[in-house]
């Protein structure tokens, strides 16, 4: 009897999102939106709109979490629980890695999901001084999680971008989901400590002198919290408070001033200003700088 149960463990159907084209082992349709080429380090994000469908039983290698974007009658089955789940837009599913789990829809559903790599939440875990017993707790789509679905849908808009490689506000937003699901979504959630005073004024200086010698470069939010030798979790909290603003925030107004520089002096155009601050290409160059400034490079240098 033992032997039987261990077989049918090792045939049940495993999913590793960090595979491409590892979905179409779970859905009939190939995602709209997919990470797999963004280069994004520990997370695997998809955009789905799916026909009703019934997913095999299967084990996922990453936990994942999902929330639906439109209202659909659902069933899903947890190590062999079953419970029915009208979803609602917003309604978010955890499924902790290793978990037995089977979905179906009876309708069209639209729905995005971030698989996480276990590791993550044991280094960032750590860094909460958690023990290394870090353990996410199922969650059947029957409640909405708006912090959730902010970053989700941020992460969805950073892809649909032409500029798909920010790291920093990728890897803020990263952690930011991270921290969360460690602090709502586990059996031992931590007591995390909040901190109202920013970085001692010596640490400021070293994060503000990094950035701006690495401004036209790919800062990354490791090596930025590296610098002042503290977890990236508690940097940007840090910073914030110093700042008002975010690591990420504060990179795009610096890379902005930096433009208004180059173009009061007219010597190269937008496009090679674009590259020089940092930005992506032109585009996002134009949409950060619109969005600081009320207007678009091409007219603020005119005036």
């Amino acid at each position: 009897m033992l032997h039987c149960q261990k077989l049918k463990q090792e045939e049940t159907l495993l999913i590793d999102f960090k595979q491409e084209d590892a979905s179409f082992e779970l859905f009939p349709k190939a995602p709209i939106l997919s990470s797999y080429n963004s280069g994004w380090n520990g997370i695997h994000f998809e955009y789905h709109h799916q026909p009703s469908h019934d997913t095999p039983e299967h084990r996922l290698t990453m936990h994942t979490v999902c929330i639906t974007f439109n209202s659909t009658p659902a069933e899903r089955w947890f190590d062999g629980y079953r419970q029915s789940e009208y979803q609602t837009v917003g309604a978010t599913a955890i499924i902790p890695a290793g978990t037995l789990h089977r979905s179906l829809w009876f309708q069209d559903v639209q729905f995005m999901f971030v698989a996480i790599d276990p590791k993550l939440l044991l280094s960032l875990g750590a860094e909460a001084n958690l023990s290394e017993d870090i353990e996410l707790i199922p969650q059947f789509a029957t409640k909405e999680d708006p912090l959730i679905q902010g970053i989700f849908l941020a992460l969805k808009d950073e892809l649909e971008s032409i500029n798909q490689g920010n790291n920093l506000y990728v890897e803020q937003l990263k952690t930011t989901l991270v921290i969360h699901l460690l602090k709502k979504y586990c059996v031992k959630q931590p007591q995390i400590a909040i901190y109202n005073d920013g970085l001692p004024k010596y640490k400021l200086r070293q994060a503000l002198e990094y950035i701006n010698v690495h401004l036209n470069e790919d800062i990354k939010l490791a090596d930025l919290a590296g610098v002042v030798g503290m977890s990236q979790f508690y940097f940007v909290r840090l910073f914030k408070n110093s700042m008002g603003v975010t690591p990420y925030h504060y990179v795009i107004q610096q890379r902005v001033e930096l433009a208004k520089q180059l173009l009061k002096q007219g010597k190269v155009t937008i496009t090679d200003i674009a590259l020089q601050c940092g930005f992506a290409n032109q585009s996002h160059f134009t949409k950060h700088f619109r969005q600081l400034t009320g207007v678009t490079p091409k007219v603020y240098q005119k005036h």
